[in-house]
């Protein structure tokens, strides 16, 4: 398989893989420190393609295969990558966001944003606002920020993650679990119950603020939180499948 096409914005390479088809243009947005060639992107890629269907994967600036410092990455910035790289394959039409854990909280801020062109929404374990209650900062985590400008912390996926001083001063600006969220497109949310990441009940207060009424949460009572086996990408398939 030939290298990821690439698209500038903002002085940043932005690695994407576009599939053209029939409409809505699917969109997967990965969760933090991952990319797309995860398997629940990889998958639903596959399937779009086997159905004719317009396609879009994707790295934020300093993830994966784009350009740029994973340091210099924030949730307003990797939300101004993906519309960006939206308007450049799909100028015009209907789209569906497909987001998983921290892409779930992208994809609510980027539906808000598209308005009517937003055909549909799934999250997958979607964690908006998780620098609020996910990371709890000790006096450690601050003096990093300070003196080297992020701190990690343990991750059961691979290397410790990293959650930098830009990420966290600008996170406040796109918090949406204080008040209702403006998306009245279809909105479908899956989340495992054994989630020891996001909490699964995070999904039913998503669910409470959307302002849509065509909003259903699934839950998977043995699921984790990458949701990645068989059967749980086959649910997601599956949902999107009907969301269309």
């Amino acid at each position: 398989m030939k290298g990821p096409a690439s698209f500038v914005h903002q002085g940043i390479s932005l690695a994407h893989r576009f599939g053209p088809g029939t409409g809505p243009l699917l969109v997967f947005l990965p969760g933090y420190m991952s990319d797309m060639t995860g398997s629940k992107a990889v998958a639903l890629a596959d399937w779009a393609k086997h159905q004719g269907r317009a396609r879009l994967r994707l790295d934020y600036s300093g993830c994966g295969a784009s350009g740029g410092d994973f340091l210099d990455g924030s949730i307003g910035r990797w939300t101004e990558d993906v519309l960006a790289l939206i308007d450049h394959v799909w100028p015009a039409g209907k789209v569906v966001l497909v987001g998983s854990s921290m892409g779930g909280w992208i994809a609510l801020l980027a539906g808000l944003r598209l308005k009517d062109r937003l055909a549909g929404l799934v999250g997958v374990a979607a964690a908006p606002d998780f620098t609020n209650w996910g990371l709890k900062l000790g006096e450690a985590d601050r003096r990093h920020l300070i003196e080297e400008g992020f701190f990690t912390r343990p991750s059961d996926y691979g290397e410790p993650y990293r959650y930098s001083r830009a990420l966290i001063d600008d996170a406040p600006r796109h918090l949406l679990l204080d008040g209702q969220i403006g998306i009245t497109a279809p909105v479908r949310l899956l989340h495992g119950q054994c989630d020891d990441a996001v909490p699964w009940r995070l999904a039913l207060d998503i669910a409470a603020r959307l302002t849509g009424d065509d909003v259903q949460v699934r839950l998977i009572k043995d699921g984790d939180h990458r949701l990645s086996r068989e059967a749980d990408i086959a649910a997601l398939i599956a949902t999107v499948e009907d969301l269309l």
